[in-house]
């Protein structure tokens, strides 16, 4: 090395930002990992909130294999017993919607909206744990699961 390189290179800082960059990656990196890996886990459902507009017009609850309807709204829900659980249609002046209710699994499943062409919801996946929720935009209806109902937060 040249002796003007040398000096050159005495006279510089430590570390350069470029120095610094890979270090602050991997930081980053793994705090993100561990927050991932370290969150809780949502908890299994225990039972689900059917919503029509802003009003809760049914809810389930998996541990009493027990629905409970609202006043007014008794006549436009329609329940079969099928299959190891419950085909629920919710029939309002929006549409109509048809779930399924897998009581061993603790799940619903939107399967069949007359909303429009594409059935959006009917491609929702399934509910099964706390937050979760199924949403048919046109006909106004939403299925929460767990929580207390309209005034619990939707996530999933």
């Amino acid at each position: 090395m040249k002796k003007k390189g040398v000096e050159d290179v005495k006279k510089s800082k430590y570390f350069s930002v470029w120095d610094v960059i890979p270090y602050v990656t991997v930081v980053v990196v793994a705090v993100a990992l561990l927050l991932v890996f370290l969150l809780p886990e949502k908890q299994e459902m225990t039972r689900f909130y059917v919503v029509y507009g802003d009003t809760e017009i049914l809810s389930f609850d998996f541990d009493k294999d027990e629905f409970v309807f609202t006043e007014g709204y008794e006549e436009g829900i329609e329940i079969k017993d099928e299959n190891g659980g419950h085909s629920v249609r919710v029939s309002t002046q929006d549409g109509t919607n048809v779930f399924f209710v897998n009581v061993a699994e603790r799940s619903v499943k939107m399967t069949d909206a007359d909303c429009s062409y594409s059935q959006d919801c009917t491609y929702m996946p399934k509910i099964e744990k706390e937050g979760d929720s199924i949403i048919c935009v046109p006909n106004k209806l939403k299925i929460i699961a767990g929580g207390d109902g309209v005034s619990s937060p939707v996530t999933g």
